[in-house]
């Protein structure tokens, strides 16, 4: 079932019903009245795709949603659920939110859709792990009236009704450009990877790989010594690192996809007794706090961000559709880029090392989750 209907393909009659109703349902959302609307703040989500029409989705609350994470392996993906959990406690019209992790394992995930289409959720939400191995799972929950909520990954079919991705190559090229041009685009660097196969580590590695085209040599004067993946993980990338750093006497820079990956990276050359190099990352605080307490020593880094809060932009997207309320379908997420003249707007330090600083968690989750001990009894 492809759910993509435009409005302009609908017959007179049958439009001027279904915008009457589009009306009545933003005056009465549930997303504005209670939360915050990011779908409508184009400087978060970018509505580039088509609209299309949710009036085959809409009913009455209570509803039941599905999320199926790729997996929980790092501290951004735990964050990722502490977002929507907190986004979901201000709609009581949820009646029972099922989150679920695969683990990066696309069986699992096929098991999961098929476990979400039996329980009869109203909307699901997804991080694909695979673009191509899950296919037919997403489309069998289409095809049972499900609406899809596609974020943070790619999936290669169009039966999802939305989708929210950040731009995977964008954030690629922007720690890219950065590397080429604090290399003078001459040296050897080492890559750390998220995980090859998913789209949103293979797009990023893909941006790097424009950056040092763009080189005016075409990218001659850049060796990539090694890379390997480190599933955004500190300790993968920590320990990666330390191969690298035992094969390699010189290394230049490092082009980091993950800000935990960098941070073991920065333990790492510190460990072994070496220099530290240029290096990208993410806005892991670990990271964050690591580059800062560097910057009087002359450490180079910079930022880009892949935000937490957007599994709160896929649960609205949900409840929007739930409504018969139009959404895009296709929304690209705004995100910054951290250089040394701004880290300490982003940096927390009195949260620990796993807290993701481009995060719309309230103050009282956060706290909960991520103040460190000492700043809590004091």
């Amino acid at each position: 079932m492809n759910v993509r209907k435009l409005f302009v393909g609908s017959a007179l009659v049958a439009a001027a019903l279904s915008l009457g109703a589009v009306a009545f349902a933003q005056e009465d959302d549930i997303v504005s009245m209670q939360s915050t609307n990011y779908l409508t703040d184009t400087t978060i989500a970018d509505p580039i795709g088509e609209m299309i029409e949710t009036l085959q989705f809409q009913k009455e609350p209570p509803y039941t949603i599905g999320f199926i994470n790729w997996s929980t392996a790092n501290s951004w993906t735990v964050q990722i659920v502490e977002e929507v959990r907190d986004e979901a406690t201000l709609y009581p019209q949820i009646e029972e939110f099922i989150i679920v992790s695969s683990e990066g394992d696309a069986d699992t995930q096929i098991s999961q859709i098929e476990d979400m289409i039996v329980r009869g959720v109203d909307a699901l939400l997804l991080i694909p792990v695979s673009p191509d191995a899950i296919v037919p799972a997403v489309e069998e929950a289409a095809d049972a009236g499900i609406p899809v909520v596609v974020f943070a990954a790619n999936v290669n079919t169009d039966v999802y009704v939305t989708k929210l991705l950040a731009n995977p190559v964008l954030f690629g090229r922007a720690g890219g450009d950065w590397l080429m041009n604090e290399l003078e685009c001459q040296g050897s660097i080492i890559v750390l990877n998220g995980v090859t196969g998913i789209s949103t580590s293979d797009l990023r590695r893909q941006g790097l790989q424009d950056a040092i085209e763009a080189c005016p040599d075409g990218g001659e004067g850049i060796t990539i010594l090694a890379e390997e993946d480190a599933a955004w993980a500190y300790d993968q990338g920590r320990l990666a690192t330390e191969r690298m750093l035992a094969a390699y006497p010189e290394i230049d820079g490092v082009w980091s996809q993950g800000g935990a990956m960098t941070q073991g990276a920065i333990d790492a050359f510190e460990a072994a007794g070496r220099d530290l190099v240029p290096m990208t990352g993410e806005d892991n605080n670990g990271f964050l706090l690591a580059w800062q307490e560097r910057l009087d020593d002359g450490f180079r880094a910079m930022s880009a961000s892949e935000p937490t809060w957007q599994s709160r932009v896929a649960l609205q997207a949900a409840l929007q559709i739930l409504q018969g309320i139009p959404v895009n379908s296709y929304y690209e997420l705004q995100v910054p880029v951290i250089f040394e003249d701004t880290v300490d707007q982003y940096v927390r330090p009195e949260y620990s090392d796993a807290y993701w600083a481009n995060s719309r968690l309230s103050q009282e989750a956060a706290d909960a989750l991520y103040l460190l001990e000492e700043e809590a009894s004091s």
